[in-house]
């Protein structure tokens, strides 16, 4: 029986495609499940830190799951430039004029990988209210392992 892939409800053919009756809406073709199952999801492990020079909107299309690990390789990103700048602000004590082009460049890269940060962490916290504080292989482990249960778990009523 083909189902509504929000409530689980059976859809019936409206026109040229399929309407669900309570949700009240019309159901695209590909959003169809089979016997209340759920869409299922997938999770985009393949993720570099290159994705997050994409622009704000090309990022806000993505995963939440992939955000996450994106979230984690721009906020390491955001660390090694800090601390070379650190290194730099170092050198610039003793010679300010050799490394003033070194700060400078060493600024706007810490600031481009803050505010790159910044921006998954308040599209993550549109979603779902919050954004990870620590991001581990625990807490990514978890994700997935829910998400994995999500997709086994039949929007169906138990039999009486």
């Amino acid at each position: 029986m083909q189902t509504c892939a929000y409530c689980g409800s059976a859809v019936e053919p409206l026109g040229k495609g399929l309407y669900c009756s309570f949700c009240d809406m019309e159901v695209y073709r590909d959003e169809v499940q089979e016997n209340g199952m759920r869409r299922p999801l997938l999770a985009e492990k393949a993720v570099f830190l290159s994705a997050a020079k994409r622009p704000t909107q090309e990022l806000m299309e993505k995963d939440s799951y992939y955000l996450t690990l994106l979230l984690k390789l721009v906020r390491n990103e955001r660390k090694r430039t800090y601390n070379l700048l650190r290194v730099v602000n170092k050198g610039a004590e003793l010679q300010p004029k050799k490394f003033k082009s070194g700060q400078d460049e060493g600024a706007r890269n810490y600031q481009y990988w803050t505010r790159k940060a910044w921006i998954i962490e308040n599209i993550l916290r549109d979603r779902a209210g919050y954004y990870p504080i620590k991001i581990t292989d625990n807490m990514l482990n978890s994700i997935i392992e829910q998400m994995e249960e999500s997709n086994q778990k039949p929007m169906t009523f138990s039999p009486k």
